[in-house]
């Protein structure tokens, strides 16, 4: 029914034969089910198969498997470029000036996304949408 929560439904783990959750409107999408223990500890299948597969990761994990794979997204895209522009520079630097150069970068970066985030949503706009402005 409209403007109430999916029910859930119990089905098995194609992976482990674990019981769990599974929102009725995924049964329909998903051709398999994944519990969260098999996720994390990536008895998962490649990528590109895991489009089909409910994963039943619990709230209180949503926030830290976000974080975890933005972060390695964004370090797989937009390291080689770094790299490639600053090498010079930073093979000249002492590993203590290097870390600290990419710690600050990183602090940087994510408080730029978290301002982001935060404009857009004071705009009434959803994270991630281009805006009709310039960068500093």
């Amino acid at each position: 029914m409209e403007g109430q929560e999916s029910k859930s439904v119990k089905v098995n783990c194609s992976f482990c034969g674990k019981e769990m959750e599974c929102p009725e409107n995924m049964l329909a999408k998903s051709k398999k089910h994944m519990c969260f223990d098999c996720f994390h500890n990536e008895k998962n299948p490649p990528d590109e198969e895991l489009k089909d597969v409910h994963i039943d990761v619990p709230v209180n994990m949503l926030e830290e498997r976000i974080s975890e794979e933005m972060t390695n997204d964004m370090v797989d895209k937009l390291f080689p470029d770094l790299w490639r522009s600053k090498k010079g520079e930073l093979k000249h630097m002492s590993k203590k000036e290097l870390a600290e150069e990419m710690f600050g970068a990183g602090i940087y970066f994510g408080t730029r996304i978290v301002m982001d985030v935060v404009r857009r949503s004071m705009e009434g706009g959803k994270p991630g949408e281009d805006a009709n402005e310039t960068n500093d």
